[in-house]
């Protein structure tokens, strides 16, 4: 070889690259064998107990508190409120005085109307002993008995329409809303309800408050007068142990909302409670027949199937296992299951999480 010329030397280095793919590959083998055998987290619920002799549910339903009796107070003359005498949240009893309006001109017609008839009276006295006499004819003492009479009746009606400007309550209630002032101007409206026109203001009796719901058409059918309910009210929800408040199926309407495709239902209050008032937000369970023994339900959501048959998924010895169920008659909780013991754990699985067989499973009560 030519002294200028150098064998080239190959340089063997460590492949730091391929090192750090194959630690990365197993990072994420142990990452995904981690997660796959890591305890997954689960609520876990049991099945609902109902004993013999309590009511079936037949049917739920959502609804506000409506007061059967309700009166929107109105004038039957026009005129000026002169003094009003309730406000928001004032009770009133049967027949008493809630408003007045400016009588002064009425008053002067009527007394008007009563000088009127002073005079005719005096007018026919005369008159009669005149026709006694043979002085005075009988046509024109009929026209001062005719007189007389027009005249009490001008005064009746005067009678009528100064009472008429005093407005009373209808019924024993409690006012919801005023809906005029002092000095304000009402009068009769054409319109009835919360639409009448220059009205005074809203009564709504608190005894008579039931519950107003919506039934699907399908639904009403499982429904009758006298079916006793029970109602649960959100504003006593938050109460330490609330209870549901019981109830009677009142009403059925005889009709149905065409666009909605239900019918209107109404309930009636058999307990009261000194926190309810009108447009209160409500659900509702009708009860059927009771059961003749005791009876276990699941929901429709905690039924697994395999091939056609229901299965639910249970917790055992801290891992996912599926458990076979025969499934009975169905109610708004469910599923009535048969061959299962009362403190079942069933597992409340996500529709988002894949659970298999196995699997472990850190159980959290629901």
């Amino acid at each position: 070889m030519a002294d200028g010329f150098k064998k080239p030397m190959i340089k063997k280095r460590f492949p730091w690259g391929w090192l750090a793919l194959g630690v990365l590959g197993v990072g994420a083998g142990v990452a995904i064998y981690g997660y796959k055998h890591a305890p997954l987290s689960l609520a876990v619920s049991h099945p609902v107990r109902y004993k013999a002799g309590d009511h079936n549910p037949v049917l739920t339903a959502s609804g506000y508190l409506v007061a059967r009796h309700r009166a929107t107070v109105s004038a039957k003359v026009p005129g000026r409120v002169a003094w009003l005498g309730v406000e928001e949240g004032s009770h009133v009893t049967k027949g008493q005085i809630i408003a007045r309006l400016e009588d002064a001109d009425t008053k002067a017609e009527r007394e008007r109307m009563a000088v009127n008839l002073q005079q005719a009276e005096m007018d026919l006295a005369r008159g009669e002993a005149l026709a006694k006499e043979g002085i005075l004819d009988r046509a024109s003492l009929d026209r001062l008995r005719t007189g007389v009479v027009t005249y009490r009746a001008q005064v009746r009606y005067q009678d009528a329409v100064l009472e008429n400007m005093v407005l009373r309550a209808p019924f024993t209630g409690t006012v919801t809303q005023k809906l005029s002032e002092v000095g304000e101007t009402v009068s009769p409206g054409s319109a009835g309800g919360a639409n009448a026109i220059n009205a005074v203001a809203i009564l709504a009796d608190f005894d008579s408050l039931e519950l107003e719901v919506e039934v699907n058409e399908t639904g009403i059918v499982k429904l009758k007068k006298g079916m006793p309910a029970e109602i649960r009210v959100d504003a006593l929800e938050a109460e330490p142990g609330a209870k549901p408040l019981r109830g009677e199926l009142r009403e059925i309407y005889p009709t149905s909302n065409r666009q909605k495709a239900v019918v209107v239902v109404r309930v009636a209050m058999l307990d009261k409670h000194s926190s309810l008032v009108p447009e209160m937000g409500a659900k509702v369970t009708f009860q059927g027949e009771p059961f003749k023994e005791d009876a276990l339900f699941i929901g429709r959501e905690q039924v697994v199937r395999r091939q056609g048959k229901p299965f639910v998924w249970t917790l055992k010895e801290g891992k996912a296992a599926l458990m076979p169920v025969e499934l009975g008659v169905e109610n708004p909780v469910g599923y009535q299951v048969k061959g299962i013991p009362a403190d079942l754990q069933i597992l409340v699985v996500p529709q988002e999480v894949k659970l298999d067989e196995g699997r472990r499973v850190q159980a959290k009560e629901q």
